[in-house]
């Protein structure tokens, strides 16, 4: 039953948004860069169930990149689509 969730998340960034998808439920969120190193990026992204701004760091290695949750990491993939 848990890997039924999984796999079915596309996020995708622009230079100040982030558009997500889950099976439909589509969202927009508006994000800053705040800091950037050789292997990550630091955003600030508007939390509305804690009405505050929290810093999201993503990590990259290789094609994938990962984000903590909670104590956990949650991984993607980069996924280029064809024109068209």
């Amino acid at each position: 039953m848990l890997a039924s969730i999984f796999g079915h998340l596309t996020l995708r960034y622009t230079q100040t948004r982030l558009y997500s998808d889950y099976q439909g439920h589509k969202e927009t969120q508006q994000f800053e860069i705040v800091a950037t190193d050789s292997d990550s990026v630091a955003i600030t992204l508007w939390d509305s169930e804690l009405k505050e701004f929290r810093i999201r760091h993503i990590h990259f290695e290789g094609d994938r990149y990962w984000i903590s949750i909670g104590r956990q990491r949650e991984w993607f993939r980069k996924v280029i689509k064809s024109p068209g």
